[in-house]
């Protein structure tokens, strides 16, 4: 019978990469000192507790998908080189983060992988660096767009924001996650009205980045 994953082992002050990292922030000259002092009170213990919370909440989304997914064994999962690979990567986005939202998206995408058969690899690191680059608002207008009907008060409140929201729209159309339905000649041109209230709609890339970061089963 499959095991659940037990406790995750805890950092200690003489943690070899807390270690190296505070010799080597003393050989900077002059403020090195002050440098790894700052490192080891302020910094280092948030990343031990950054570090220790993600894999907490890893380790437990996965034992919850053991519990739903007949046939799944976590056993399994040290065998596959893309899934090791895959949270490796999600694990050095999730120290660069405290939003609950980007969390979240990284884990379900590491459950996406543990399940169901492998993106292709570079489909995988595309979507986990896009985790990485995007704010959260990125991401929720990303799900307007592809349920409009379902948020239009969300809709109207984002396009109060289009000092920051029309570049994010932007930035998701040249990267290809969605399309853009305005006539060619409004295109490349500013607009009057905030361009979330344009009828954007996602391209196959765009909903299969949200299907990577969304629950792979229902809460």
């Amino acid at each position: 019978m499959a095991e659940n994953l037990g406790e995750l082992p805890k950092r200690t002050s003489s943690d070899v990469a807390h270690t190296l990292t505070k010799a080597g922030l003393n050989l900077i000259p002059v403020v090195g000192g002050t440098v790894a002092e700052l490192f080891g009170l302020v910094i280092a213990p948030q990343l031990e507790k950054r570090r220790d919370k993600w894999l907490e909440e890893l380790a437990a989304s996965i034992n919850q998908l053991q519990e739903r997914e007949k046939g799944f064994k976590i056993e399994e999962l040290g065998k596959s080189e893309v899934f090791v690979s895959a949270v490796l990567q999600a694990s050095q986005i999730a120290l660069r983060t405290h939003e609950a939202e980007k969390l979240e998206a990284l884990r379900n995408a590491l459950l996406h992988i543990a399940i169901t058969k492998p993106l292709k690899e570079d489909f995988q690191i595309f979507y986990l660096n896009l985790i990485d680059t995007f704010t959260v608002t990125h991401i929720e207008i990303l799900r307007v767009f592809d349920k409009p009907d379902a948020h239009p008060q969300r809709r109207v409140e984002l396009s109060n924001r289009r000092i920051i929201t029309d570049p994010f729209v932007m930035d998701l159309n040249n990267r290809g996650l969605i399309k853009d339905s305005r006539p060619l000649a409004a295109r490349g041109r500013e607009s009057d009205t905030a361009l979330v209230s344009y009828e954007w709609s996602l391209s196959d890339l765009g909903r299969g980045f949200l299907a990577f970061i969304s629950k792979p089963y229902d809460a």
